[in-house]
């Protein structure tokens, strides 16, 4: 059963400029993401800037026609992996909410897989971290897209 989105009031961080007792949304999720209700869920007062992120289903790709995308993932693992993740970022940039949520399964065209966003005191902080963010997860949750084409379909970004 897929892993749905949490706030994590366990992971504490921060305290950069009034910055207190940071908001952790994190999971994965099999259908559309609600950008802004996960973006109000991280909103707060001691926080002058939010920078969101956004990865959406584009075509074509290396000129080939996308017809969807499609995700999978070690759920247990990429959870937790989102949730460290999160943590990290809180703890290195001190941030004052994290959204790190990725969407299953399939994904259509123009429709966002993954968002990230940042709360902190400053815009730099929130840039900063959400850039981060998405590399980390790009690099090392345990998810994995498939691009599906008219005449077939790859891998993305697995070796092997």
């Amino acid at each position: 059963m897929p892993r749905r989105g949490n706030r994590d009031p366990a992971a504490r961080g921060g305290d950069a400029e009034g910055v207190n007792d940071p908001v952790i949304v994190t999971g994965l999720r099999d259908g559309p993401l609600d950008v802004v209700s996960l973006i109000k869920q991280i909103w707060r007062t001691d926080c002058g800037a939010v920078v969101t992120f956004e990865g959406t289903t584009r075509s074509p790709s290396e000129g080939r026609d996308v017809e969807r995308l499609e995700y999978e993932a070690y759920e247990e693992r990429a959870s937790t992996q989102l949730r460290a993740l999160a943590g990290e970022a809180v703890e290195r940039f001190g941030l004052g909410g994290v959204v790190a949520v990725h969407r299953i399964g399939v994904v259509p065209v123009g429709e966002p897989s993954v968002v990230v966003a940042c709360a902190a005191a400053h815009r730099g902080e929130a840039f900063e971290g959400a850039r981060w963010l998405i590399d980390r997860i790009k690099a090392d949750a345990a998810i994995w897209k498939k691009e599906i084409f008219a005449g077939g379909e790859r891998w993305v970004g697995v070796d092997g």
